[in-house]
């Protein structure tokens, strides 16, 4: 079984069996990362689709300096970027339905709220928070895949992180 590398090695060499690979494993974190923009699913599997193209088509451009995963969701970020200002809407992260379902919650699930209030983040807030917290990158990734330095990554994940404790606080939950 060859390892994550040898894939993304495979790829570059034009092994249409190893970039199949590497698609399955990105696949759905790329749509998960895609869905911190814009709620629809059908939208976000279309740019997860359309970012694996451009990673085969430009497979020149990748920097071997930067992690796969690292270029792979700048791709998906700029191709959201350019989705909300072709279609010029604000994209919220959206929460299901079944989770509002009978309008009153008689308990509050710690998730859901924070999920909700992650939303209700402005879009650069909402990115740093999912990209660091949720799939793991360090500042410096995150930061490559914004575009924007290092420092002003720190500054960012910072802010986010005290407009979230501050929605949090402001919606009644103690935060430590």
């Amino acid at each position: 079984m060859k390892s994550r590398e040898e894939h993304i090695e495979g790829y570059f060499f034009n092994d249409i069996g190893s970039f199949e690979e590497i698609v399955l494993k990105y696949r759905q974190n790329s749509i998960n990362f895609a869905r911190r923009y814009i709620k629809d699913r059908e939208i976000c599997e279309d740019i997860a689709q359309e970012a694996f193209a451009t990673v085969f088509v430009h497979r020149d451009k990748y920097n071997p300096d930067m992690s796969f995963k690292t270029w792979l969701f700048s791709i998906i970020h700029n191709k959201c970027v350019d989705y909300i200002r072709k279609n010029k809407e604000l994209q919220s992260f959206s929460i299901e339905d079944e989770a509002i379902a009978g309008g009153l919650f008689e308990r509050l699930d710690t998730k859901i709220v924070l999920e909700q209030e992650i939303g209700r983040l402005k879009p650069n807030y909402r990115a740093i928070i999912q990209m660091v917290e949720y799939e793991g990158m360090t500042i410096c990734e995150a930061a490559k895949v914004l575009g924007i330095s290092e420092v002003h990554a720190r500054v960012l994940n910072f802010r986010a992180r005290k407009k979230l404790q501050a929605q949090l606080v402001k919606g009644g939950f103690e935060y430590e």
